[in-house]
């Protein structure tokens, strides 16, 4: 009996002693009735401030709303165990990832009689894993954009470097031909302007991913002077097409004017373009939270965010092709009917990546389109 009293004590001591992981006795109800160091030591509380109360003090508000820490004990009391991970309430408040195992104990007549639970705290584990899944998609839209370049190097520089070559081997043919070198030699200075543009677009687009973390020029940029740069920018062309831009007071937003000012430039850009007659671009505002925002990517912080829509009455797209507008040389119109290389909705949209937003469209065939920025609210 003294060797079995012996390690009964010293299994006690040794469970009380462990500050590695938190272990607690709960009674049927889930009443704290015994704390080790390692509990102290991960949830704050001493044991004289938490024995008697229920153990759903550690947790947050969304878990007590779905009830979760009365379904655990109801998973324990059925299974024998239940297992968890989630974040967890310290008695300052603060959170922690938790990795958490309720075990029913029984009596003699298998009657559950209490819990032990354990928990560890994996918070510098739940932020690596958080670290290497952001790296991940990092990744793998950087090696989305590298196949995108590969394609546009294979594709669409070989079409005006075609002609090009063509033309050249015409011209040669017939150089003692002066009208028709004439006429050829246009064509060819066209094809080449054609890839002087490709390959501009293409420079500028790129240039935009070394921005993409870099914060240290960012400023607070307001957006009625940045549209009032644009309009001013565009007057001969605004007064050519007869347009109208109707704009509501615009916010004033962290960023970078530069890149604000090219993605204000591309979207009125693209109304213009593809209204047929008399355009009429409306710009309006308003604040939104995160979980408002409709396919926000899972990527999006979580907070307030600018909803910037620029409304058209242009020609329109079919909305299946509301994400493929916004890939790299991308063009849901023939070249020959509307100008352009096709990258500026793609600059678009790396412009408000770079700024840790979010872009949309809408729209139906002869009835407009509708693009919508969304921008964090600084706090």
């Amino acid at each position: 009996m003294a060797e079995a009293a012996r390690a009964t004590n010293l299994y006690q001591r040794m469970i009380e002693e462990i500050q590695d992981y938190a272990i607690i006795i709960l009674d049927e109800k889930g009443i704290i009735q015994n704390w080790n160091k390692g509990a102290q030591s991960i949830k704050g509380y001493t044991e004289q401030e938490i024995v008697g109360r229920h153990f759903s003090v550690f947790y947050f508000e969304e878990d007590l709303e779905t009830s979760l820490p009365q379904r655990l004990l109801q998973i324990a009391e059925r299974e024998g165990r239940a297992v968890n991970e989630g974040w967890r309430r310290r008695k300052d408040n603060t959170r922690f990832w938790g990795s958490i195992t309720i075990t029913a104990v029984h009596d003699d007549h298998n009657n559950v009689i209490g819990y032990c639970k354990v928990t560890r705290d994996l918070s510098d584990k739940k932020a690596a894993d958080e670290q290497i899944k952001a790296y991940n998609a990092e990744l793998e839209m950087q090696n989305k954009e590298l196949e995108q370049f590969a394609y546009i190097a294979s594709h669409d520089l070989q079409e005006p470097l075609r002609k090009i070559q063509t033309f050249a081997g015409i011209i040669q043919e017939h150089i003692d031909d002066k009208d028709f070198v004439k006429r050829y030699f246009s064509k060819l200075d066209a094809s080449a302007h054609r890839m002087a543009e490709l390959v501009r677009s293409l420079l500028e687009y790129s240039r935009l991913s070394k921005y993409r973390s870099d914060v240290t020029d960012r400023q607070a940029v307001d957006l009625n002077e940045v549209l009032a740069d644009i309009k001013q920018d565009f007057e001969l062309l605004i007064g050519d097409k007869k347009a109208s831009i109707v704009s509501e007071y615009l916010p004033v937003v962290i960023g970078r004017r530069i890149q604000l000012g090219q993605l204000f430039a591309n979207l009125i850009s693209n109304s213009l373009k593809f209204c047929m007659k008399d355009p009429v671009i409306k710009i309006s505002s308003k604040t939104v939270n995160k979980d408002k925002i409709a396919q926000a990517p899972e990527t999006l912080a979580d907070g307030k965010y600018y909803s910037i829509s620029f409304e058209d009455n242009g020609i329109g797209f079919e909305q299946q092709y509301d994400k493929v507008i916004f890939a790299l040389f991308q063009r849901l119109h023939g070249k020959q009917d509307y100008a352009g290389t096709g990258i500026g909705l793609a600059l678009c949209k790396k412009i408000v990546e770079n700024h840790k937003g979010f872009i949309s469209a809408s729209g139906k065939p002869g009835q407009g389109a509708k693009f919508t920025v969304y921008l964090p609210v600084a706090v």
